[in-house]
């Protein structure tokens, strides 16, 4: 046990964190984020004030949502209250819908109505009464953008096209197909173009029949290649076991082309790393074979819907083919196709219809230059085709192909929201979509009901409304971005291989760049421009590596406040894992451009249980905040538009989210996890982070990093995109500098295959003036825009940058290129110390101001932690524990340069490591002896509350969870606080220097009383607090207030008629369900001190 030494500097008991100078309506008026100035200031005794009790500037807010007409003006009150009292700093409201009326909810208020007005205007009002920011998501449902009050015309567009293969060599007269889908009225379908190439060879637009199939499983593969039927069949798993099925042909019959159903269904909960690679080889009629393409499936998305595409080298004279998979988890095709045809590797995702992974193996397959279309023979007859569609056009000799081209509403909406707010999602690549839609929704509430800066701040949610390829400016916009013009690349968009791979790859780059662009500042920024001029806040959420082909940080430097999410439980798959769900690209966006807050939706979760711990979402915290979030807005408080009802109302009205609720059991002890997190925002936004490495994303618009790449332990890093590179970066004290001052060693090129020519000439210079950089030289040019002027400043860059090194350092001014080499080589070579190293898994993050370096410290998913971790740094040590406020000096050690700190936390455990550099001399924790202990409580008094089943009073000389005391099965079932009493007997109080009370395993919160004295609210391990000053000589009364879930209740009323059960929630658990531990479970032990 170890006590403070400097007990200036501690607080007694919990700090209220709701004292104040400022009144509520001035801290509704607060900026969304703190200030650079104030974050970047040199560290000092003002820190331990605001640790202790952060500004209200760093307090959690949360989504709150209506659903439905479920709304009142008494119910948004109640609400709001509770959440002030809760130490939130604000909400940001949503408009849903789920079902329909819930009980005695008259009259139902219609959104966008007079009466909805009149309400928002009240919720507002009530937010500025109570000092809490008011937020709004852009528009009715959580998902985009969009509304009633969106055309076709001006909603989401997708190129369609349709193909006619013509004989040449004659007239013709023929209505061409119209494109589809575009047969319902709100698809719009508007023609672009019509364009015609020469048929290239083998190009049936059918897929090949083979003549016979066979395979090492059982399983229905004619479905796919005789049938053509998109129909899913699952292949189990089997360790290291490839399933394959070999088809085989009448004759030699080159495959150029297969077409697999789309990655996201493969295993839908690993969408984001598959895990499952395929392999093609070609068997000759002697029974060798030969690979002609071996790759994993890329990682792909949740909203991926299109086919997946590899190019295959030509083989001639074969007649059978083996297409093998091996995959790590059961594995579901629903379609697969081989074709003759030629068709660009990956298309797909390379032209932005969905967002997949590089698939580098089928990049550069050998096909005949005669299965490719030649740009110079792409005819555009756009002229030769009437309004009608029909085509009069004298076709030259040869088979030709036409495609019709148009384009047409996506059929995407906005949702969930109620019928009468929901409508087609605004255009994402042009300014008239944003212009329209903020004007028709945010624009029109802040300028009427919410005049006056009511309203503080917007809020841009889920991207959940796949992609978009087209706008009416395209053309024009694409010639501005790459400088040559458009429509004769067209085919290439839909898959066809224009001139060769190479040039298509680096046309399809020109194009998703132009995509990427719109999307960020035709949308994006529009957006924020327009909510600026209001006034507002603005904050949004992943779209770009999530469903977006594009950047994955630039659409970010217009948001004020970066977003992210992240979901409860922590999982290895689907939305609790890493990669399904990254806050990496956010928070490196939010580094990259300078701002200080990344916020995150909070512990969403398809899998509501009312059994959530308070502890189990610490531990779902710290590790997202390990990754970068600093800013917590909890998913969810759903509105409760009735005071006078059951409790504990509902979630979402359904089964999502985290319900946060002010007929929690556990609400009135909500400020203490709003304290918790306060801390934590408070110093994870302090000062600037510090990371080793920057991770350079490269100019090949892709999808993200593997969040789970094996990183060198004891190094961190950020991404960096090419925007900022060129824009936002330079060279100080041989270090890569932000304009904030963010610090990284080294940058890093990692899979980099084409490159831009500015990029490396920027590269350069940054070398010159003393970066390092570690990567190998690119192998081409990554546009077609400039020409050979473009090939000769990449050649002239390359060599300066690479030279003639293949492997080591190449010096250039005053920096280098260290290339050949692995990135832990490269560290390894340049003889760089790990930032922390550990005697086990803590996970960690690190900043610093002047005056100061801090790190951030958790035990690791799932588990404890106890070891020692040693830092790169020096200065007095201390231990900020943010469940309590409280500081101590830390156990440590000298080791060279280095700060060894010994640690010893449960699961969830966090702390923060802090150096002091404006403290002289060495931190030397007081530490105890533990001399004995005792155990606490031969008999138990329990207190429950009326009306709930349970006795009033109860002895029990032992302790053991609620449903299992000698009570009826409603008491049994009891849902609350109990209050437990018992006494010990102490000789002499002054005989020890301290006094530990342990009361061992508690479900789920603890609020400790001794001899009438509050002392602390236990409400995540360790369940342990110092009494030494509460502790008297004599008879000790020691009274635990312990607190449950609703759950066991929820689990009892389920089994009752409707009308005796004492609660009401949507989506409860089942009436089945086993009841769970409540209670305080012990066992308590009393642990004496010496000095």
């Amino acid at each position: 046990m170890r006590r403070s030494v400097y007990m200036s500097v501690v607080i007694a008991g919990i700090v209220s964190l709701n004292a104040c100078t400022s009144t509520l309506q001035e801290e509704a008026n607060l900026p969304g984020v703190p200030s650079l100035k104030e974050l970047y200031k040199p560290f000092g005794e003002n820190d331990v004030k605001n640790f202790q009790s952060p500004p209200k500037i760093y307090h959690p807010e949360t989504w709150f949502h209506l659903i439905g007409g479920n709304v009142s003006k008494p119910g948004i009150t109640a609400d709001l209250e509770a959440l002030s009292a809760a130490g939130l700093s604000g909400i940001q409201l949503f408009h849903g819908q789920f079902g329909g009326p819930w009980p005695g909810v008259e009259p139902q208020i219609a959104c966008l109505s007079p009466s909805w007005e009149e309400t928002i205007k009240h919720a507002a009002e009530e937010c500025r009464r109570l000092g809490l920011r008011f937020t709004m998501q852009n528009c009715p449902g959580w998902s985009m953008a969009g509304g009633p009050w969106i055309k076709p015309e001006n909603s989401m567009r997708h190129l369609v096209w349709s193909r006619t293969d013509i004989d040449g060599g004659k007239q013709v007269a023929m209505d061409l197909a119209v494109p589809q889908p575009s047969s319902e009225d709100w698809r719009d379908y508007k023609d672009i173009t019509v364009l015609a190439f020469p048929t290239p060879l083998d190009d049936t637009n059918q897929p090949l029949r083979p003549q016979s199939i066979r395979s090492n499983i059982d399983y229905p593969w004619s479905d796919f290649l005789i049938e053509n039927k998109d129909q899913g069949h699952w292949i189990n798993q089997e360790e290291g076991q490839p399933h394959w099925v070999e088809v085989s042909f009448s004759q030699p019959t080159p495959l150029r082309t297969i077409e697999l159903s789309e990655v996201r269904n493969y295993n839908y909960n690993w969408c984001y790393e598959p895990g499952v690679n395929i392999k093609v080889q070609a068997i000759f009629p002697d029974g060798t074979e030969k690979d002609i393409l071996q790759t994993d499936a890329p990682q792909s998305s949740w909203q991926d819907n299109k086919y997946f595409t590899l190019a295959l080298s030509e083989v001639p004279g074969v007649k059978t083919y083996r297409i093998s998979f091996t995959h790590k988890r059961p594995l579901l095709l629903s379609h697969m196709s081989l074709y003759s045809a030629t068709r660009k590797n990956n298309w797909e995702a390379e032209a932005g219809w969905t967002l997949r992974d590089f698939v580098r193996a089928g990049e550069e397959p050998q096909q005949s230059p005669e299965a490719f279309v030649s740009l110079d023979q792409i005819k555009d007859i756009t002229s030769s085709m009437d309004a009608n569609g029909h085509l009069n056009w004298e076709v030259p000799e040869g088979k030709w192909t036409v495609l019709r081209v148009g384009h047409v509403c996506t059929g995407k909406q906005n949702g969930p929201a109620p019928k009468e707010g929901t409508g087609w999602e605004c255009n994402k690549l042009s300014e008239t979509g944003p212009d329209i839609h903020y004007a028709s929704y945010i624009g029109r509430l802040a300028n009427g009901p919410l005049e006056g800066g009511l309203l503080n701040g917007m809020l841009l949610d889920s991207w959940e409304c796949e992609t978009q390829t087209w706008t009416e400016e395209m053309e024009d916009e694409f010639r501005l971005k790459s400088g040559y013009p458009l429509r004769q690349w067209l085919p290439a968009v839909f898959g066809y291989v224009v001139n060769d791979h190479e040039t298509t790859t680096r046309f399809l780059l020109d194009w998703r760049n132009t995509i990427g662009s719109l999307f960020a500042d035709k949308f994006y920024g529009r957006m924020v421009q327009l909510a600026h001029q209001n006034g507002l806040a603005v904050s949004y959420e992943t779209a770009a590596g999530d469903i977006v082909p594009a950047d994955l940080l630039e659409y970010f430097k217009y948001a004020d406040i970066p977003m992210c999410e992240f979901w409860q439980p922590l999982s290895e798959s689907f939305v609790g894992s890493n990669n399904f769900k990254p806050i990496k690209p956010t928070a490196s966006a939010a580094r990259m451009y300078g701002k200080p807050r990344v916020a995150a939706e909070a512990f969403t979760s398809f899998e509501l249980t009312w059994d959530e711990h308070l502890s189990m979402l610490k531990e779902v915290m710290n590790v997202n905040s390990v990754e970068g979030v600093t800013h917590l807005v909890f998913h969810t408080y759903t509105h409760n538009p009735r005071i006078d009802f059951l409790p504990p109302g509902t979630s979402f009205g359904s089964g999502i989210g985290t319900p946060f609720l002010r007929l929690q059991t556990w609400w009135k002890y909500m400020l203490e996890f709003v304290n918790y997190l306060s801390r934590c925002t408070y110093l994870l936004e302090r000062g600037r982070p510090v990371s080793d490495v920057l991770w350079y994303l490269g100019d090949e618009i892709s999808h993200k990093p593997d969040q789970n790449y094996p990183f060198p332990e004891g190094f961190k890093y950020d991404y960096c995109n090419p925007d900022v590179l060129l824009n936002r970066l330079s060279v100080k004290n041989g270090k890569i500098v932000t304009p904030e001052g963010i610090e990284y060693s080294v940058l890093w090129l990692n899979d980099n295959k084409r490159m831009l020519p500015e990029t490396l000439e920027k590269l350069l210079a940054l070398v010159r003036e003393g970066a390092v950089v570690i990567g190998d030289a690119p192998e081409g040019l990554a546009t077609l825009s400039g020409q050979e002027s473009a090939q000769k400043r990449f050649d002239a860059a390359v060599h300066a940058l690479w030279g003639e090194v293949s492997k080591g350092c190449n010096r250039i001014g005053k920096g280098m290129v260290v290339s050949g080499m692995s990135l832990d080589e490269a560290l390894c070579e340049l003889k760089m110390s790990p930032d922390v190293t550990a005697t086990g898994d803590a996970l960690w993050l690190h900043r610093q101001t002047k005056g100061a370096d801090w790190y951030f410290v958790t035990a690791p998913k799932g588990q404890g932690f106890k070891g020692d971790l040693s830092f790169r740094n020096s200065g007095y040590a201390e231990i900020w524990d943010p469940v309590t406020g409280e500081m101590e000096p830390a156990v440590n050690r000298k080791d060279g340069d280095r700060t060894v700190v010994s640690l010893d936390m449960p699961r969830a455990g966090s702390c923060f490591v802090v150096f002091r550099h404006d403290r002289k001399g060495e931190s030397k924790p007081v530490l105890l002896e533990e001399a004995g202990t005792m155990p606490v409580g031969n008999e138990w008094t329990l207190a429950f509350p009326d009306g709930w089943g349970a006795p009033a009073s109860l002895k029990a000389d032992e302790l053991k969870a609620w449903k299992d005391l000698d009570i009826s099965p409603e008491g049994k079932a009891f849902s609350g606080t109990v209050t437990y009493t018992t006494s010990f007997d102490i000789e002499n109080a002054k005989e020890y220097a301290g006094y530990s009370l342990d009361l061992g395993a508690v479900e789920m919160i603890a609020s400790v009383s001794l001899n009438g004295k509050p002392l602390r609210v236990l409400w995540t391990p360790p369940y342990r607090l110092d009494i030494t000053d509460a502790i008297q000589t004599g008879e000790n009364i020691l009274a635990v207030e312990v607190t449950g879930t609703w759950f066991n209740r929820l689990v009892y009323d389920a089994g009752q008629p409707e009308e005796n059960r004492k609660t009401w929630t949507i989506s409860g658990p089942s009436k089945d369900a086993p009841l769970r531990d409540s209670g305080l479970l012990g066992p308590v032990v009393l642990k004496v001190f010496n000095d």
